[in-house]
């Protein structure tokens, strides 16, 4: 068994908020004078967390980086001494400045073969997350058909909602569930009752990111989530609430709709779909 090190390579969207994605990973072992990375090759990866990235320039980035890395590590095998530490080699390539890629601290871990050791990595911190986010978006679908539908259905509210594209200065954001009332009200599922918290943060960025793109719009917009959410863990359930409803204003009205409260919900739009109906037969 080795000892390594690793250092895993992200993509800060928003220093403030602290946004980031992970998209790639470094590991050195300077007794054998290994040097390899990892990337992400599909800008898709990101851009499904973030409207606004120029995900294009972020794969030439990484290409480029991984490149350097390459250069780096023949270059080792043509020196007498070794890097001691794996962040001297990607500091030389990756400066800490307002780079929007940045390196993890040192991570140490142990392994008999290198390469084996970073498709591990990879795949445990790169993939296996893209693959929980596609199970996520499967998981959102599975909210509206086992969850709201059958109230929205019971108070005949489902063959009343349609498609609805919102154009924003930058974006045009689809929502296949809405119903117009002088304004257009809209409606989305997610599922928060995620396994890693990461996961729900991550998808809280995303949407946050959403609902700042949709304040762009010249349209007034009220945005249901219908969702299911973590049981029993508190501080997360304050953050989606925190950070999803700050968007709550005159433009873009937000409200959050929780699965114990749904058939009380459909009832209740029900009854203000009839008066708006009514107001328009007056």
């Amino acid at each position: 068994m080795r000892e390594y090190q690793y250092q895993i390579v992200r993509y800060i969207h928003d220093r403030v908020t602290g946004e980031f994605v992970n998209v790639g990973i470094v590991v050195y072992q300077a007794d054998s004078k290994f040097l390899k990375g990892k990337f992400i090759n599909k800008f898709s990866r990101i851009s499904q967390f973030f409207l606004d990235v120029n995900g294009q320039y972020i794969i030439s980035t990484l290409r480029q980086f991984e490149s350097e890395l390459k250069i780096t590590a023949i270059r080792l095998n043509e020196l007498f001494s070794n890097y001691s530490s794996l962040s001297e080699i990607t500091e030389s390539i990756l400066p800490k400045d307002d780079s929007a890629l940045v390196c993890s601290e040192l991570q140490l871990a142990i392994d008999i073969d290198c390469d084996i050791a970073i498709d591990d990595l990879f795949h445990r911190i790169i993939n296996r997350y893209t693959e929980e986010t596609e199970k996520d978006q499967l998981d959102d679908k599975y909210v509206w058909r086992k969850v709201y539908k059958q109230y929205f259905d019971k108070y005949e509210i489902t063959n009343k909602l349609k498609p609805h594209i919102v154009k924003t200065d930058n974006d045009e954001i689809e929502f296949d569930k809405s119903w117009k009332n002088g304004s257009w009200n809209c409606f989305q599922t997610l599922s928060f009752d995620l396994k890693r918290n990461e996961s729900i943060k991550n998808k809280v960025y995303k949407w946050s990111g959403i609902l700042s793109e949709l304040e762009n719009s010249n349209e007034k917009l009220h945005l249901y989530f219908l969702t299911v959410r973590p049981t029993i863990n508190n501080s997360i359930n304050k953050f989606i609430e925190d950070s999803i409803l700050k968007h709550d204003g005159q433009s873009l009205r937000v409200t959050m709709i929780n699965e114990k409260d749904a058939e009380n919900f459909a009832a209740k739009f029900k009854k203000e779909i009839e008066e708006h109906q009514l107001a328009d037969l007056g």
